[in-house]
């Protein structure tokens, strides 16, 4: 019997937990403390690691609470020998449980809608502004950001939301589609996904858009960060101007200590010897423009290196990012070392430098002797 009393105590626990932890969660990480943090980060130019860290203090206090709240309810419901409280306390949190799994999937914007990019940048209408091509970036802008932006003489507004991004995007999608004709501001969309290996056709609708179009536009994704610093860094190197009022966050490489493939190592300044990048990690300090110069090692007689190498090959060909294939077997010498310090001498940094792994025998020597 105590053994029973124990087990159905644990899960009344884990249920109140739940029913407390996942409309709390929505809120903090969608609309509340999250995204603040966020957007304060981006308006004063925040370290990333600083922003880091304070997202996850942020998940910790929420968890924090989260678990506390549901042990006071537990044990409400356990002292209490009024049966309508102890059905009445589940019976609310199980409707907050639904409403918040409602909301989620199928219309997150309730939440976002009120707490979305609201700080207008303050870009005149100038003579020449239909002469040439500026973009202003941000996070997803809510309506009354949207009316700002048509005010303020914006020609429209760039979203890099997908669809495909569920289930938060395509209700946001709507939302801000709606709100765009209601304002009469023009809404481009050319979708990005969070992750790289899909983006390459919207590039080249970007870059056809830069060739031919001119004003200035807001362009955003969702908080502002990796999807906008992929566009931004395209948009740079097709030669689009960026109006320095526009508030993004740069990732640098010091605020990931550790790659998914191991190590990485300063060699000098603005030289570093990574591992082949994940596509998280391209997205995070390659296409965001951190690196200038992309150098791979890897040797393509060695036939398991062929499909990386043209994966790389077409992803930064896709972003018009620096790139030199310069392979190096295992066998590497100090005449060769020389060799590749000259090559990187000549190229722009800060340089990304990889093989596949940095505890190979070619890395080795590399760190050792550079």
């Amino acid at each position: 019997m105590g053994n029973n009393n124990k087990i159905k105590s644990t899960l009344l626990f884990l249920y109140l937990w739940l029913c407390i932890g996942f409309p709390l969660g929505l809120w903090v990480i969608l609309a509340g403390p999250s995204k603040w943090m966020a957007e304060y980060a981006r308006s004063t130019d925040m370290e990333v690691s600083k922003e880091n860290i304070l997202g996850k203090l942020i998940i910790i206090v929420y968890v924090i609470v989260a678990f506390l709240l549901a042990l006071f309810f537990k044990r409400i419901i356990k002292k209490s020998e009024n049966k309508a409280v102890k059905l009445f306390i589940p019976g609310i949190l199980t409707l907050i449980l639904i409403t918040s799994v409602y909301i989620f999937s199928f219309n997150p914007q309730w939440l976002i809608r009120y707490s979305g990019e609201t700080a207008t940048k303050n870009v005149k209408i100038r003579e020449d502004q239909y002469k040439q091509l500026e973009f202003v970036y941000g996070s997803y802008p809510n309506e009354e950001m949207i009316k700002s932006l048509k005010e303020k003489g914006y020609d429209g507004i760039i979203t890099l939301l997908h669809e495909m991004v569920i289930p938060a995007e395509p209700a946001l999608l709507k939302d801000e589609n709606e709100l765009a004709k209601k304002y009469g501001i023009k809404l481009i969309n050319m979708p990005m996904m969070p992750w790289i290996s899909e983006n390459g056709k919207t590039l080249q609708d970007a870059k056809k858009f830069i060739e031919k179009e001119k004003g200035l536009y807001y362009v955003h994704c969702y908080l502002g960060r990796d999807r906008v610093n992929i566009f931004k860094s395209a948009a740079k190197k097709f030669g689009v101007k960026t109006s320095s009022k526009g508030r993004t966050t740069i990732r640098k490489i010091e605020d990931l200590p550790t790659w998914t493939r191991g190590n990485y190592f300063k060699l000098e300044e603005g030289v570093y010897l990574t591992p082949y990048p994940t596509d998280d990690e391209y997205t995070m300090f390659v296409l965001n423009d951190y690196f200038k110069t992309v150098i791979s090692l890897l040797d393509n007689n060695v036939p398991t290196n062929q499909p990386w190498i043209t994966k790389e090959e077409k992803l930064l060909s896709d972003h018009a990012t620096n790139y030199v294939h310069y392979p190096f077997t295992q066998t590497i010498n100090q005449k060769d070392l020389e060799a590749l310090k000259k090559l990187i001498n000549s190229k722009e940094k800060p340089i990304l430098l990889h093989g596949f792994l940095t505890n190979d025998e070619m890395s080795k020597f590399i760190i050792k002797n550079y």
